[in-house]
């Protein structure tokens, strides 16, 4: 799998970037099924899934628990997003 971009998001503070490996991977693969991830507004490490401009979910950039990344993973694959139950790109 390639390495997700790393790049500034001009005007937010933000990085396009996860704190954490599996956050890092599960934005890859959303952007390689075709979602765009967006910083959120508040700086505080959250995410904005869109798929086709329309917002479909969102991504904690450190999930509290093992349950969090497969919560937001299922909400995703609810919202149209082709992504298998382990977060990796059809």
């Amino acid at each position: 799998m390639s390495r997700p971009s790393c790049h500034t998001v001009a005007g937010t503070g933000c990085q396009k970037r996860g704190r954490r490996k599996e956050t890092r991977r599960l934005i890859a693969a959303i952007e390689a099924a075709g979602g765009t991830v967006e910083p959120s507004r508040t700086r505080d490490g959250h995410f904005k899934v869109y798929l086709d401009g329309n917002y479909i979910g969102g991504l904690a950039g450190t999930a509290g628990d093992h349950r969090a990344m497969a919560n937001d993973i299922a909400r995703l694959r609810r919202g149209g997003l082709k992504i298998d139950s382990k977060g990796r790109a059809l």
